[in-house]
């Protein structure tokens, strides 16, 4: 009966102490308040025995704080932001484990958070890629991009504030880098990856991601512009990439868009 009953224990949350033993970190920084995903927060600082994984109460007299809140948020009160430490992807509860739990219970999908996140040294292409990824967002306010090499974040800041120095130009006054980011995304990052899904592209990147082809294709466009002279247009740079042979490695793909053009 014992192995039964271990066989069905709940898991509770990851423990941010341990998380921090398994990484190397240079130090921390204030992100100040954002809007996370529920679905991110993984754990707690202090109390990630008191729930399990999907933060629902193991002990009771929780549950009645959880019942005490949720009774709250459907009268309409708005609670104050959590406060949490974030790891790469993922973020611990340090204040607010049950607003966090009826977040869940509710399916709520966001949730206000003051953010303090832990930079990890670069001694792995993961830890590189995470830390430019988060000074991507910090900068842009962006957290929607999700790259696979490293490197590539930088193109897509230099594109930014291309961006960024036509729309102060228009203007005639100085436009920040994240309203600058903002309408980049809306007018041209978004309506590229809307045709990068419905022309599949995808299916022919295995382990790629939308953005990975975004740059990609923002690659060859500017490419075979400079080759011959005018600019090609996306939908001329998508076309090529339509053109590929599924049964292709990745690196023939890129090589055979890239190989005439150098």
């Amino acid at each position: 009966m014992r192995f039964f009953r271990g066989l069905f224990k709940k898991r509770h949350l990851k423990s941010f102490d341990e998380k921090l033993k398994e990484e190397d970190f240079i130090g921390w920084r204030d992100l100040g308040y954002q809007t996370i995903e529920v679905d991110k927060i993984v754990g707690s600082v202090g109390r990630y025995r008191d729930f399990d994984e999907e933060f629902r109460p193991l002990k009771g007299s929780s549950k009645s704080r959880l019942q005490e809140l949720e009774n709250a948020i459907l009268r309409g009160k708005i609670l104050p932001p959590i406060e949490v430490y974030k790891i790469k992807d993922e973020y611990y509860v340090v204040d607010g484990n049950h607003r966090v739990a009826v977040a869940k219970k509710l399916g709520q999908k966001e949730i206000d958070a003051h953010i303090i996140e832990y930079i990890p040294a670069e001694t792995s292409m993961e830890n590189i890629l995470a830390r430019e990824r988060s000074d991507f967002e910090l900068i842009t306010g962006l957290r929607d991009i999700i790259l696979t090499e490293i490197g590539q974040y930088r193109k897509l800041l230099s594109q930014i504030l291309e961006h960024k120095y036509y729309m102060s130009e228009r203007r005639g006054e100085e436009v920040s880098i994240k309203e600058a980011a903002r309408d980049w995304y809306k007018n041209i990052y978004l309506p590229i990856v809307e045709k990068i899904r419905k022309e599949k592209l995808l299916d022919a990147f295995p382990g790629r991601t939308e953005s990975d082809l975004y740059v990609y294709i923002s690659d060859h466009k500017w490419l075979e512009s400079q080759k011959r002279g005018y600019d090609i247009g996306f939908d001329k740079a998508i076309e090529d990439f339509k053109n590929f042979v599924p049964e292709t490695s990745l690196k023939e793909k890129i090589f055979d868009l890239f190989k005439f053009q150098f």
